[in-house]
């Protein structure tokens, strides 16, 4: 496995938030939905809405960010040529290229090249001998920092691209919510982030429009 960046995290404080006061532990992170599938998407997930409208910008907390870059192996924090607000400019290109892709179309030329771009980083590889006394070979990148953090970040969006799999990429319908998900279900059938929450709603929702108005209003 190629060696995780030891990186030093430098967040601003330029963004306008609504942090969590819990601490994120590797468990309370895939408890909340995150680090299931691509660290592309949990980062298009940093901003989470609650169903309700509520905006919680988690990249303004760096226990998330630390606890983010942790789970994939990419270190725990940025390097200091790291511009906070890059970070941001990234997830909302992610976000538009999830909007994109969930409604069926395919990545624009522009974008394409952007995804190339922050792909191209030097690398050289490395012979190691794992415990068991056999041999792997590994892609390790010359510099260990921001850049390839955000390299590996595009990299899991690029082999989900390449593996076909866009069809299962899907944004839960709630307009205040509106969570980025990747449906493993075998028949590709989920609709909503959760059944319980978002479902769930819906459900209330079209129960209380179908009743009499003056029954809604009772």
């Amino acid at each position: 496995m190629v060696r995780a960046a030891r990186l030093h995290l430098k967040l601003g404080t330029s963004l306008r938030t609504r942090t969590s006061p819990m601490s994120w532990t590797r468990e309370k992170f895939r408890a909340r939905g995150f680090g299931k599938t691509y660290p592309w998407i949990d980062l298009v997930n940093s901003e989470e809405y609650d169903g309700f409208g509520i905006r919680s910008d988690h990249l303004a907390d760096a226990r998330w960010v630390k606890t983010f870059l942790r789970h994939w192996s990419l270190g725990e924090g940025f390097g200091k040529d790291v511009d906070p607000r890059d970070l941001n400019r990234v997830r909302d290109f992610l976000r538009r290229i999830a909007e994109t892709v969930s409604s069926g179309q395919g990545v624009p030329d522009r974008d394409l090249t952007r995804i190339n771009r922050a792909l191209r980083i030097p690398v050289y590889r490395l012979l190691r001998k794992r415990r068991n006394a056999s041999y792997k070979l590994d892609l390790v990148p010359l510099h260990q920092g921001w850049g390839y953090v955000r390299a590996e970040i595009f990299r899991s969006l690029a082999l989900m691209l390449a593996e076909g799999q866009r069809q299962r990429l899907k944004i839960c319908p709630n307009p205040d919510c509106r969570w980025l998900f990747f449906d493993q279900t075998h028949g590709n059938s989920r609709k909503w982030c959760s059944d319980l929450r978002c479902g769930n709603r819906d459900k209330v929702r079209r129960f209380r429009e179908g009743r009499p108005a003056n029954e809604r209003n009772a």
